[in-house]
């Protein structure tokens, strides 16, 4: 592929390094001379001098002829700038990295078709608090994974014997709308389920569905987050820290947050609701974290905008007894430290952002594949394709694989966990669940017949 990054920083870097390493073609762009004397001597690629929203410097980039156009300065307007700029001129598809909020409506982390000439965009401070969320959710279910944009959940789930959901056909099951079971796993084996399968204590299920409808499945297995998870105590009022409060207090979970700068505590307080508590104070101080029983939080987050402050504070609390800790590392290469020095988990928004662009360049139309069960099953996520078999008749006449499971669909109609009748279209994302000898038959359905002759 032809390929054209704007922006040499950390995210810039890591990106232009993994598609080099794997013979793309790149071009680099950026107006810093040291970051451009930095990426001539490491990388085998073209380096152009200028900015990325200039139409002489992206011209000279040829950026008619790229097949995928990456902004990723650290500036939202020069990378939403040059990204349309870039479609304009006829670049085949454009991503950018915007973290101020007031340019979304919603947050999701991730706005395809944005602007009308922005086929991604990506909000590394929305994305990296979602991460740092499913990990938090992790304590009542096996696994989890996110889909769609974040807009459909997989749980694993263990069924216990005084669920309500045992000893019963699926079908009989009470699951809520847009939901359902896209495999068990029973004594080491896994099943792809019918709808007069029954669910034995000791199986572990894998429930898909979309995201708010996700909790009330895990009613349904007496996994409830609020049950495994009472108190989280986060370090950092900023907005990923606010996100967090907020999505962990409709969990039904109690949440104190610390924050040094008193104004952003006052906000907090306004913006939050009555089970989150605001502390003005430092996260480092070891009295305030004993004041304040941390001993007693099911998991640590420190999430403010300083690494050497929230790997501090996250040892500071393993040290106090907390029994996870999430650290938010802006240097990817903290990340490395804080698994040494016994931090539970740590994320980087920037490495957050360069997984999200290498996802996009490494599957074409199939956007992700995610194993599951030490391998055994596997998520496949693709885009579905006009002329291909499963598009445009409804999905029960197919002849989609029976050992695999259509799970979810992002369309028109938004997310949805289809039903035979329903109709994939051109251009939706869809969400299967297969078996790695399978997946061959699956892609299959994806792809426009060939024409002979």
């Amino acid at each position: 592929m032809n390929i054209v990054i704007i922006g040499m920083g950390e995210v810039g870097k890591h990106i232009a390094k993994v598609l080099l390493d794997e013979a793309h073609d790149v071009v680099i762009i950026d107006q810093d001379e040291t970051a451009l004397s930095s990426a001539e001597e490491r990388f085998d690629a073209m380096i152009l001098q200028g900015h990325g929203g200039s139409i002489a410097t992206l011209r000279e980039a040829r950026v008619d002829s790229c097949d995928l156009f990456i902004a990723v300065t650290n500036n939202d307007e020069v990378n939403l700038l040059s990204a349309i700029r870039a479609k304009q001129l006829g670049a085949s598809q454009t991503i950018a990295r915007v973290s101020n909020e007031v340019y979304f409506d919603d947050e999701r982390g991730l706005h395809r078709d944005t602007f009308g000439h922005i086929d991604l965009v990506i909000n590394p401070k929305v994305l990296v608090a979602i991460e740092i969320h499913k990990l938090v959710r992790t304590s009542a279910a096996v696994a989890v994974e996110d889909f769609a944009d974040n807009r459909i959940e997989m749980v694993q789930l263990p069924v216990g014997e005084s669920s309500a959901a045992i000893n019963r056909p699926l079908f009989d099951l009470s699951l809520p709308s847009n939901t359902l079971i896209a495999a068990i796993e029973r004594n080491g084996e896994l099943i792809v389920p019918s709808g007069a399968d029954k669910l034995l204590p000791g199986d572990e299920v894998l429930c898909v569905g979309r995201v708010e409808q996700i909790p009330k499945v895990e009613g349904l297995f007496n996994r409830e987050r609020k049950r495994f998870i009472h108190k989280v105590f986060i370090v950092g009022g900023s907005e990923i820290g606010e996100y967090l409060a907020r999505t962990l207090e409709e969990d039904g979970i109690h949440v104190v947050v610390v924050e040094q700068d008193r104004e952003r505590c006052y906000e907090l307080v306004e913006l939050l609701g009555d089970n989150v508590t605001v502390l003005n104070g430092d996260g480092t101080n070891m009295t305030l974290l004993e004041e304040e029983r941390i001993d007693r939080a099911d998991v640590f987050i420190a999430a403010s905008a300083h690494d050497e402050v929230n790997l501090m504070a996250s040892l500071l609390a393993k040290d106090l007894g907390v029994r996870r800790a999430i650290a938010l590392v802006h240097k990817p290469d903290y990340a490395t430290v804080c698994e040494r020095l016994g931090v539970d988990a740590s994320l980087s928004p920037r490495l957050t952002v360069a997984r999200q662009v290498l996802k996009y360049v490494r599957h074409g139309r199939v956007e992700s594949i995610r194993p599951v069960l030490d391998g055994r099953g596997e998520f496949l996520e693709f885009m579905a394709i006009s002329g291909s078999r499963i598009t445009d008749k409804p999905i029960k006449d197919t002849q989609f694989p029976k050992k695999a499971n259509i799970c979810a669909v992002l369309g028109r109609e938004g997310a949805y966990v289809p039903r035979g009748d329903d109709v994939i279209h051109g251009g939706d994302r869809v969400v299967v669940f297969t078996t790695p000898d399978l997946r061959a038959r699956v892609e299959r359905a994806f792809q426009r017949p060939t024409r002979l002759g």
